[in-house]
This record gives structure tokens, sequence and C-alpha cells, in this order.
């Protein structure tokens, strides 16, 4: 599976390389000037004459080393330039590393838009999500009108299982839905391990003070911020209804502010793969210089290698 999340990082190691782009230009036009065999003639008759002294056919050959050449010089000069969109790994940034997972236990998450509820399937992407990422540091908070924390930063994910089943908007303190609680409880967390770390959101809705207070919180912080929304956006009201649809558009607003990402509910775990990339490329996006870059461009050499195999062909170096 292509990273292309990662890809956003993408970058060349070793730029000034490229250089050699310039004079792989010039020797392919200088060999197709020299295959051109009029050139010469050109020069001292004029075309009319010319044209009648020339047998018409064409000695073009659309597979022959000049056809070669600047492909493998292209692929060489890439691997020169040394590609790069990953950094090397720290084991002690890994270890270190934290995931806040956010839980709205509210009463809107009560909808069935998504059976049987908005929250029952909230729960299940997170023991999905939990079983995906292993034994990575994970903390849980539950939030409604007021936030706490649910279990603190474990690398324990079947503890965080164990608590996260019995949440309901009955055992919430204060009705409602604030997420801006959250925030404070979220630097308790990830602060001290030093690291940058990633707050996902499992909701389906906020309000525009929200969006302020999370702007100014991710500002003043290297920590990114993930929302899951939870619903179906195709589920609509009806008349004299009860049903509160998914606020997406407020969702995708306050990613905007706080400049985080926002991952719809799929039926399929597309949706639990893509946090995971989030959560995972979070330390590669931030700015670390004690970690070098990884040459990606070896692999290419296998292909100038197997190149060379063409040279072994009999007459092949005739055919320029």
């Amino acid at each position: 599976m292509i990273d292309w999340i990662g890809l956003q990082n993408f970058h060349f190691i070793r730029p000034a390389y490229l250089l050699l782009f310039l004079i792989l230009i010039f020797l392919y036009l200088a060999l197709r000037q020299r295959d051109n065999s009029l050139h010469f003639w050109q020069q001292v008759m004029s075309i009319e004459v010319l044209d009648q002294l020339t047998i018409k056919g064409s000695n073009y050959q659309w597979f022959s080393p000049s056809k070669v050449m600047p492909i493998v010089g292209s692929i060489a000069i890439i691997v020169a330039a040394g590609p790069s969109f990953t950094q090397v790994p720290s084991p002690f940034n890994e270890d270190k590393a934290g995931l806040v997972i956010a839980l709205d236990v509210s009463e809107t998450m009560q909808q069935s838009d998504l059976a049987p509820t908005r929250l029952l399937r909230a729960k299940q992407k997170v023991n999905d999500l939990l079983t995906l990422r292993g034994d990575s540091n994970t903390a849980l908070i539950a939030y409604a009108g007021s936030a706490h924390i649910v279990m603190p930063l474990t690398n324990d994910g079947n503890m965080i299982r164990q608590f996260i089943k019995p949440l309901s908007p009955a055992m919430m303190p204060r009705a409602g839905k604030i997420p801006d609680n959250i925030l404070p409880l979220t630097e308790d967390i990830l602060n001290p391990t030093g690291v940058p770390g990633t707050l996902l959101l499992l909701t389906d809705g906020s309000s525009s003070e929200a969006q302020q207070n999370f702007q100014a919180f991710f500002q003043q912080q290297q920590h990114q911020l993930v929302i899951w929304a939870i619903g179906d956006d195709k589920v609509k009201a009806k008349p004299g209804s009860n049903f509160l649809p998914l606020q997406l558009n407020s969702l995708q607003q306050l990613a905007s502010a706080s400049n985080g990402r926002l991952v719809r509910f799929t039926h399929n775990k597309d949706d639990i793969e893509t946090v995971n990339n989030y959560i995972e490329n979070n330390l590669v996006v931030v700015n670390d210089g004690t970690r070098p870059w990884l040459d990606a461009g070896y692999p290419l050499v296998f292909l100038i290698a197997f190149s060379y195999v063409f040279w072994f062909r009999r007459g092949w170096t005739l055919q320029w």
C-alpha cells in the first residue's frame, strides 16, 4: 500500500545532482544531431537539390541505445539526488509519543443513523484502531458537558477496551457537548512525553466557540488534531422528528482552524487505516533535525543494473 500521506514530505537529500539533467539533455541532443546524416549536407546544399539526391527511407529504431540512454540516465540522476519522504524512526520518540482518544458521550451520539447507535459504532472503531496500533501509548478521555480522563497513557489496549465498554451519556455528570474541556486534559497527558502526540476526537458535531479555542490551543502546541466524524451525513432530519444529523460542516471548520485532519466514518476499515496513517506520520511532519532522512532511491539501482543487460546483446551498440 502506498503511503500517500507520507509523500507530502517528499524532497531530495542532494538536490544539486539534479543539475546533471542539463548534461543529459545536451548529450541526448548531440546524439540526435549525429544520427542526422543529412545535417552536414544541409549546410552546403539547398533543400530542393538535397531532396532530389536523397533516397527516401528511415533507419529509426524505437528500441535502441539512444532511446534507453536518457531513461537510464534520468533514473541514475534521481538516485544520486537522493529522493526521500521518511525520516529514520527514533525508538525513543516511538515509545513516548502518545495518542489521546477523546470520545463524545453526549446524547446526540445515541442517534441511530449508524445502527444501532453512533456511540456503539464509535467504540467498535476505537477497538479496531487499538488492535491495529498494538502496544502504542494511548489514553482515553470521555466528554459531554464535562470531560474526564478515563485512562491515562498506557500501552495496554485491553485496559482501554474494558473502560470504554460501559461509557454512556447516563454516566456523565453534566449533559451537553463541550469539546473545549478536553484541551487542558490533553495538554496534561501529552506534554510530559516531550514529543508531538495526537488528539483523536470522535464526535458528531462541534460549535463556533470550540473552533476558536481549538485554534488557539493547536497554534501553541506541536500536537496534531484528527477528527473522526461519527455519523452518516446522507441521513437528513425528517419534519417533526427528533433526529439530529451529523454536523459535518462544523467539524470540517474545526479541523481547518486547528490545522488538523477530518476523517469520515466508513462501514469498512478504510477510515481506520487513514486515521492510523495520520497518527504514525505525525512525527515525520515535525521538523526533527536529529533524525536523518531515509534515502528511498536505492531500489532504483536495480533498474539501472537491469538496463546493462542489453549491452550484452549482439549488435546492440551498432543501433545508435
